[in-house]
């Protein structure tokens, strides 16, 4: 048995796979276009640091005992 059998067995639910196949479609194709227009946006955000230095918590660089 296929899925299109039993979508269209039932009454009514043909439909909702329709449209759920529609709003994938246009969502997919947004994003793809957001990511073509706007992807050099954030070019800046590559360049900061991950972490800020001043949340470093403070190791010891080790080697001698400490006073």
């Amino acid at each position: 048995m296929k899925l299109s059998d039993v979508m269209s067995g039932a009454t009514g639910l043909a439909s909702y796979a329709e449209v759920a196949l529609l709003v994938f479609v246009v969502v997919f194709l947004g994003v793809i276009i957001d990511l073509v227009k706007g992807g050099r946006r954030f070019e800046g955000a590559r360049f900061l640091p991950l972490e800020d230095e001043s949340e470093r918590p403070s190791k010891p660089t080790g080697g001698g005992a400490q006073p």
